[in-house]
Parts: structure tokens; C-alpha cells; sequence
């Protein structure tokens, strides 16, 4: 059978999944796969097909939510590892890894995730960043369904505000995918779960989530009308608040709130625009209310607790610095250089093309500053449950040490979403977690206490050989380190809120426990 045969049956069944025609596009794709078995196709054809019906198992099993489906394509994919790795591109196999991964997770609802089956959800999002990181490497770029399934992985481990910047990206490109519309959506009713609070514009948003997918010829028709129901709740929701408060609905709010955006200083605008802002309002909506970087523990709906305001202390410092290191970088990225300063640092000119001066200084210290406040949320999290390791020493990203005594059960008594999602993301910094930005520590130990050298060029040049006197010296290109420290920007910003979210779930878990009790001990003095 020629390869071109082989690949019209296979659109003509990948086109039945688009249709919901899972059944019909499982048994083609059984019958597809055992004639690519038998035809003797070169192997780079051979194991592309393989990946792509691979593939297309995993998605029956996905939108048709059959196990067996996936059971197959998983099959395929371990079978094979080696070959497809080497064959096709290594983006590609970790894709369709994930994907069959996720399908085979049995608790859907991330409200009853531990501390135990949280790891599934690790896995996940490692084999994901390892597609996206391959992928930019490799092609300059990454697909779009890379990074709205990294958005829905971390939205089930309750990174809400980097799943909201996963799904913002997507959209911005304007094109029919409906996936990170509808995903958008129901991550903000996670935030509104989990933050404790909520607004009208959040419904509003929701309810346009749901609207934009209306006409998508990218999912099966009988599924719009359940979005369609969706939207129409929330705008229901939305009235009847109104009606409540006493709200008149702008028909224009969209032109307003570019308007009022239009009027935020350069330097808001530009934290807007690169998700750099402490404001729950500013996660998914640029008006005047995200003016400000007002996130607080306490809520309009009352959080108490002796350990409230220390906890507030802690967010007062972490919010001092993350927005210097933020100012540092819109100084570097929106400020010419200033030459007279340069040129008055007298440097000697080695003709090593290390980059010197306040610029690249504003980098390295912003770097460092996020580590900073990610060991101080470690710190503030042991205090707040104590927590403390065996050795008392806190380091973000290791200090959990589930596997050692019974630290395990003593993370999962006082589980809650924005706990899981710190654990979540210190595993991104965690070699023995596979993090895929473990080296981030790495880096932050040689800036403090070895020789970085930024550099502009792939390979810089040493004229005077400055760089042979010492060994270990670190060489890292500007582009790139620019690259990481805006991740570990998101990855702090992130941390920031969920260590806000953990801090109100804890005062919100007591304030019930107290109603319990007070409840009960009435009911014991009645009964006697």
C-alpha cells in the first residue's frame, strides 16, 4: 500500500474526530494501523504514521472519553520510543505522551486531588514543557494546541494565573480554536472558587468565553448548544446581580475598558501586557480596576485569623520585591541606554563582548530577586502549617520532601488548592521532579557566587583571552536569559497568588470549623 493511500484514509478518519464520529474513526484507525504494519514504508514514513495514528487513538479516547482508545495509542507510543524520538521530532512523541497520560487520569474534578494524585498532573506538565522547549528549538516556534494543553494541565493543578496567560496567548491569535476559549472559561470560575471573590466583569468574561465558540468549525455541532446554555446561565447570572446591586450594563464596556486602559501610565500598561501585575481583577480584564496592585488576604467577605496578619506582612514583602524586579525589567526593556553613565564606568575594553553596566545588571538582579521571594513563600508556608523540614532549611523548591516520614500525610491534612498548586510549581524547579527549569537554581547560585558572563553573540569572542584564567566561568546568550527570567517571572507571579489563595483557604477552612463547633455545642446544651 503507498504511502499516499495511506495518509487519504487517515484524514478521512481524522475528519470523522473532528465530526464526533469516534466510532467509526476507531475502527478505521485499527484497520489503518495494521495496514501501515504490513506495508513496507521507509522509516521515517513508517513511524511518522505510526505517531499520527498514535495520535489520533489518543484523541478518540479524549473527546469520546474511551480508555481503550487511548489505551491503544499510549501502546503504540511506548512500543516505539526510541524509533519516534529519532524518526520524528522529539516535540511530538512528548505531545501525544501527555495527551494519553491525561485521558488515563481517573479524578477529572481538581477540587479532590491530594498531595497523591497530584503527581499524575507533574508528569503531565513535564512532558508538555518538554514539547513546547523542543519544539522552539527545534522549529522556532510551537503549535498552538502545545500550549493550551499546558494551560489545561496547569489549570487542573490549580495554576490558574499561568493557565490564564497559556489560553490569553492562543486566543491573541484570532484564529478557530475554540479549546482555549472555552478552558478560559472555566478556569475564571476556578479563580472565583478559589480566590473567594468574584466580579460582574469575571461573568462577563466567562459568558464571552463560551459566545466566542459559537460558530467554530473546529467542534462537533451538537456541542455548541451546551455552550450555548453556558452563556446564556452566566448572563442570567450577570442580570440578576445587576438587578441586585442596582448596575446599569454598558453595551459599549468593551470600547470603555480599552478607553480606561488607554489611560493607565506606560509602566501599567506594559505590566498589563506581559502579566506582570498583582491585581485579581488585572487577570482577566485591563480596565481602571487593575490599575493597582491590590491583592490582599482578606477578601470584602471577611477573612480572620490570628496568623492573618503576619501572613500579610509576608505579602507586603514579597509584593516590594517583585515589583522592583519588574521595574528593573521595564527599565531595561522601554530605556535607551545611557551612554554618559556607561562611558563614565570606564570599563577596559577586553574585546570579550561580556555585556557590563546597569542593563544587564537590572537582569541579574531581577533574576535573583524572584528566587528570593520564592524561598521566602517556602518559609512562610512552614510557619503557616509547620511544616518545617528535619534540617529547618527552606528552599522553595525542595523543601516538601513528600517521600521522607510521614511528610505526605502531613501535606495532605491540610491540602488545599492553593497548596497543591505551590507544590506544583516548585517541582518546575526541582531536577529530581524532571523540573524543566531546574537549572534556574543553578543559575541563580552562579550569579551570586561565580563568573556569568551575558553575552550578546552565539559564541562571544576573547581577543585577550580573559575568560582562560578560571575555570567554571558561565557563559549564557542575553536573548535567552531575557527568555528565562520573563518564565520565572510568571512562574513567581504565580506563586504569589497562591500563596494569597492558600493563606484564605486556611482562614475560610477554620471560620467553617468554628461554625461546626459552636453549632454542635448548642446542640449538646439542647440536648441536655
Amino acid at each position: 500500500m503507498k504511502i499516499e493511500e495511506i495518509e487519504k484514509e487517515y484524514l478521512t478518519y481524522s475528519h470523522s474526530i473532528d465530526q464526533g464520529n469516534f466510532d467509526f474513526a476507531f475502527d478505521g484507525m485499527t484497520c489503518l494501523l495494521d495496514k501501515v504494519k504490513e506495508a513496507k514504508l521507509p522509516n521515517r514514513e513508517h513511524f511518522l504514521m505510526l505517531s499520527n495514528i498514535a495520535g489520533a487513538f489518543i484523541d478518540i479516547g479524549h473527546m469520546g472519553s474511551d480508555f481503550n482508545a487511548t489505551k491503544v495509542g499510549l501502546d503504540i507510543l511506548e512500543a516505539h520510543e526510541d524509533e519516534l524520538i529519532k524518526h520524528i521530532e522529539e516535540d511530538t512523541y512528548y505531545y501525544n505522551l501527555s495527551n494519553a497520560k491525561s485521558n488515563l487520569i481517573e479524578e477529572k474534578n481538581p477540587f479532590n486531588h491530594s498531595f497523591e494524585t497530584i503527581e499524575q498532573l507533574v508528569e503531565l506538565k513535564s512532558y508538555l514543557w518538554k514539547a513546547i522547549k523542543h519544539s522552539n528549538k527545534n522549529k522556532g516556534g510551537h503549535p498552538p494546541t502545545y500550549k493550551v494543553n499546558l494551560g489545561n494541565a496547569l489549570k487542573q493543578q490549580f495554576r490558574i494565573v499561568e493557565a490564564l496567560e497559556c489560553y490569553d496567548e492562543i486566543n491573541r491569535l484570532d484564529q478557530d480554536i475554540p479549546q482555549p476559549w472555552i478552558n478560559r472559561s472555566e478556569t475564571l470560575m476556578m479563580l472565583n472558587q478559589v480566590s473567594n471573590t468574584y466580579s460582574i466583569q469575571m461573568l462577563e468574561q466567562v459568558k464571552a468565553g463560551y459566545r466566542n465558540v459559537f460558530d467554530s468549525k473546529a467542534i462537533p455541532p451538537k456541542w455548541v448548544e451546551y455552550y450555548r446554555k453556558q452563556a446564556d446561565y452566566h448572563q442570567q447570572k450577570i442580570d440578576s446581580l445587576c438587578e441586585e446591586e442596582g448596575i446599569d450594563r454598558d453595551p459599549h464596556d468593551l470600547e470603555e475598558t480599552e478607553k480606561e486602559f488607554q489611560e493607565l501610565s506606560d509602566f501599567r500598561k506594559f505590566c498589563l501586557e506581559n502579566n506582570l501585575t498583582l491585581s485579581e481583577h488585572g487577570l482577566y480584564c485591563k480596565c481602571a480596576g487593575s490599575a493597582r496592585d491590590n491583592l490582599t488576604i482578606p477578601t470584602l467577605a471577611g477573612i480572620t485569623g490570628d496568623f492573618v496578619v503576619p501572613m500579610e506582612m509576608v505579602l507586603n514583602r514579597l509584593k516590594s520585591e517583585f515589583s522592583f524586579a519588574r521595574r528593573l525589567y521595564f527599565e531595561f526593556a522601554t530605556h535607551d541606554e545611557d551612554y554618559d553613565h556607561q562611558h563614565e564606568l570606564c570599563f577596559s575594553e577586553l574585546f570579550n563582548e561580556e555585556l557590563l553596566g546597569l542593563d544587564v545588571e537590572k537582569l541579574r538582579t531581577a533574576f535573583r530577586l524572584c528566587f528570593g521571594i520564592l524561598d521566602k513563600i517556602g518559609v512562610a508556608i512552614c510557619e503557616l502549617y509547620d511544616l518545617y523540614p528535619a534540617n529547618k532549611q527552606v528552599s522553595f523548591q525542595s523543601f516538601w520532601q513528600l517521600n521522607q516520614g510521614n511528610r505526605r500525610e502531613k501535606f495532605n491534612a491540610v491540602a488545599n488548592p492553593g497548596l497543591l498548586a505551590l507544590y506544583s510549581i516548585a517541582t518546575d524547579l526541582n531536577d529530581r521532579k524532571d523540573g524543566e527549569w531546574a537549572f534556574y537554581k543553578q543559575w541563580r547560585n552562579d550569579l551570586e557566587h561565580k563568573f556569568v558572563v551575558v553575552h550578546k553573540e552565539d559564541s562571544p569572542s576573547d581577543v585577550y583571552k580573559s575568560y582562560d584564567f578560571m575555570e567554571g566561568i558561565i557563559f549564557i546568550k542575553e536573548e535567552e536569559f531575557i527568555d528565562h527570567l520573563l518564565r520565572l517571572f510568571q512562574i513567581t507571579r504565580s506563586a504569589i497568588f497562591s500563596f494569597v489563595f492558600t493563606v484564605r483557604d486556611k482562614a475560610t477552612q477554620e471560620k467553617l470549623d468554628d461554625a461546626i463547633y459552636i453549632k454542635n455545642s448548642i446542640y449538646r446544651q439542647d440536648y441536655r
